[in-house]
């Protein structure tokens, strides 16, 4: 009888553990950000704000892609921006630009959740 219940107190105790762990998980997954296309985010645009040329880079005649990896909150707006490459003397336009974007909010199983995309601002001397 001792080994019985001690049997089922063990696979209460370990089912419980296991539940907690998962509703912890669940929940630290709710705050992580998903990693979106940025082809997908493009279409969820819904304004956004054109990059200044730096004058300083036009004298120069440098162009180029500068590359941002952009968090966006459930809300739809630019909450984070971290540089991945590009000329530097772009790099301040595009993030000055990128911030003032503004999205849809992305939906996953109805619910609004943050969103890590790549977003390239290119950069050519015809603009």
């Amino acid at each position: 009888m001792k080994t019985r219940w001690n049997r089922s107190f063990a696979r209460r105790a370990a089912a419980l553990v296991l539940g907690a762990g998962l509703a912890l998980t669940l929940a630290w997954a709710q705050d992580q950000p998903m990693r979106i296309g940025g082809n997908v985010m493009q279409a969820n645009l819904v304004s956004t704000v054109k990059p200044i040329y730096p004058v300083e880079a036009k004298q120069k005649r440098i162009e180029g892609v500068v590359k941002l990896e952009v968090t966006i909150e459930k809300d739809g707006s630019v909450a984070q921006i971290a540089v991945v490459e590009g000329p530097s003397e772009l790099q301040q336009s595009a993030t000055d630009a990128v911030r003032q974007w503004v999205y849809k909010p992305t939906l996953l199983n109805g619910e609004p959740v943050k969103v890590l995309t790549t977003v390239d601002v290119h950069y050519t001397l015809s603009q």
